[in-house]
């Protein structure tokens, strides 16, 4: 009679043996996650430099997880979850921090700030017989109506081609990486030329403004930021230029003063509203359909003003 094979026998026995792989996840092929699993994740990226307690620096990952409503899918970045715009908004936001650090490294070399309104940068590559790309601003002899007077002008050299190895690919990449720097310079000197100096959209060839109405005034126009714990990121306030007439019947303390305003404030609308105030009246936002209203009422009430002077002269009854 053959007796039972003990639990410790098997274990023995299957010593050494492989663990069977988990399975890949079946819904994206960027997740790292295996098994069964319904929060999807790629790799940490990770800077390659350490803070100075040895810890990684700014870890980004993307993540989405699965629920009732769908896939929420973000990436996870500074201890927020942001969409793809708000991401790169936050990357360019730190392609300009470096750019200033990186100056300092020039202050500490001596070497001159950059002249971006003065200058051609150029990238080139190893055995290349030009530059690759090139730039450089240039103001406009004669702009047409509504045509900025001054443009970044982009070239590469004739036949600038090149077969690179490995270390002229590195080349490349590094002298790429100092022409971004100052493409990007070139950039707020154009936004400043511009009269965007604050790094706000420049002015259309339409006249204009990329992310403003036609009738903005831009230089009125705010920018605000939500908090970060929101999910950052930012929305317009849009200033239209503003009417103002003053009703007065000579006693300066009585003056009654009405303003109108185009505006639009996309923290809460997508459309545009004429803002209304009188007096110390509650300020009203009206719609198309208000102000075609509020027209047609005036209008009624300037034809009754009008008859109303015209009386203001007739005989007195005798």
């Amino acid at each position: 009679m053959k007796s039972l094979q003990s639990s410790d026998d098997t274990r023995q026995a299957n010593l050494g043996q492989a663990e069977p792989a988990a399975a890949q996840c079946a819904v994206y092929p960027w997740c790292a996650e295996t098994g069964n699993h319904s929060m999807h994740l790629t790799p940490y990226a990770e800077a390659p430099t350490p803070d100075g307690y040895g810890d990684c620096v700014l870890p980004a990952n993307v993540m989405a997880e699965d629920g009732p409503d769908g896939v929420d899918i973000s990436v996870g970045w500074l201890d927020l979850n942001l969409t793809a715009e708000q991401t790169r908004a936050r990357v360019a936001e730190l392609h300009r921090h470096l750019d200033a650090v990186a100056a300092l490294a020039d202050i500490v070399d001596g070497q001159a700030p950059l002249e971006p309104g003065a200058e051609c940068y150029s990238a080139t590559a190893a055995g290349a017989k030009g530059a690759l790309i090139s730039s450089e601003i240039y103001h406009l002899d004669d702009p047409k109506p509504g045509e900025p007077p001054a443009r970044i002008a982009v070239f590469g050299q004739p036949e600038a081609d090149a077969d690179l190895d490995i270390a002229g690919a590195d080349q490349l990449v590094a002298d790429l990486e100092q022409y971004l720097t100052r493409l990007r310079a070139q950039r707020d000197h154009l936004a400043t030329i511009l009269g965007a100096g604050d790094g706000s959209p420049v002015r259309a060839t339409d006249g204009t403004t990329p992310g403003h109405y036609p009738w903005c005034n831009t230089a009125a126009c705010i920018t605000h930021r939500y908090e970060e714990r929101d999910g950052g990121g930012s929305y317009v306030e849009h200033v239209g230029h503003e009417t103002a007439i003053t009703l007065s019947d000579g006693h300066p303390a009585d003056d009654f003063r009405i303003t109108a305003g185009l505006g639009a404030d996309e923290s809460y609308t997508s459309d545009p509203k004429v803002y209304l105030a009188a007096g110390d009246l509650d300020v009203l936002g009206l719609d198309a359909t208000g102000v075609d209203s509020t027209i047609a009422q005036l209008e009624a009430l300037t034809s009754a003003l009008r008859t109303m002077r015209a009386q203001m002269d007739s005989e007195v009854r005798p």
